[in-house]
């Protein structure tokens, strides 16, 4: 069995491989968290892997942590991803295709394995990430903005007046009439006019609309206001780990 680890900067998701297949195992917070007691009670019922596939995007703080955990605990040597010029029949657009986020790289690869075409795909977690691939599997770039909950955040340090929200709204109009209910409409407005009109811009200049795939924490929110139609892929980076594990370009 191979742990797939998709470590971003709130949560950590996790999933298995085996005999070809990714089953999806959990998911938990680590933001503000003790990371050593979050890992350890995260994984206390997980048998011991033969391997360990990360992609992380949290930092050095958190692959030191669960590189020494994992070590200790499985006596394996976690391999943390890292992009590359090309693989699983993906080839990246970055000048230099190491600074692409490996979680990026993996989505990427993931949406390859469930499309053949042009697909948008887009991640829904602390930052919305947007990357396009072509028909023939080429990376065409891509865009990063705050998630649904970083842009209150972002809002409330610099707008005098306007407090982040701290709990979700459950009645999210078109237009609100308080301040949390504007904050948070407006993060949502903002995240799906953007992918709405990057999907619809891309699908001009390609002569078709990609298929649109969605994945990350937010996904759910986000999905019913979206136009057209989306998949909904919540374990993308986890199966895009999964190819790379054959092919993986990693350091330990």
């Amino acid at each position: 069995m191979i742990l797939l680890v998709d470590a971003g900067n709130t949560c950590l998701k996790w999933g298995f491989l085996e005999g070809g297949v990714v089953q999806t195992g959990g998911r938990a917070v680590h933001a503000g968290e003790d990371l050593k007691t979050v890992i350890a009670t995260a994984w206390a019922e997980v048998a011991a892997p033969e391997r360990v596939i990360v992609a992380n995007v949290a930092g050095q703080r958190l692959a030191k942590t669960l590189r020494a955990w994992i070590k200790r605990t499985w006596k394996v040597a976690a391999e943390f991803a890292v992009a590359t010029e090309a693989a699983g029949g993906v080839r990246n657009a970055y000048r230099e295709p190491g600074r692409l986020g490996s979680d990026r790289w993996a989505a990427l690869i993931g949406a390859r394995r469930h499309n053949r075409g042009a697909a948008c795909v887009v991640d829904c977690g602390t930052a919305i990430t947007i990357d396009v691939l072509g028909q023939a599997g080429d990376h065409l770039g891509g865009l990063i903005v705050p998630g649904l909950h970083l842009m209150p955040r972002c809002l409330a340090q610099t707008a005098t007046g306007v407090a982040e929200p701290q709990e979700p709204s459950e009645d999210v109009s078109l237009l609100a009439r308080d301040t949390h209910g504007a904050v948070v409409g407006g993060a949502l407005y903002a995240a799906v006019a953007m992918i709405d009109r990057v999907a619809a811009d891309v699908g001009a200049e390609l002569g078709r609309r990609p298929a649109l795939v969605l994945t990350g924490g937010d996904a759910p929110s986000l999905r019913p206001l979206l136009a057209g139609p989306v998949h909904h892929a919540p374990d993308l980076v986890l199966e895009g780990l999964a190819v790379l594990a054959g092919e993986i370009s990693c350091v330990t």
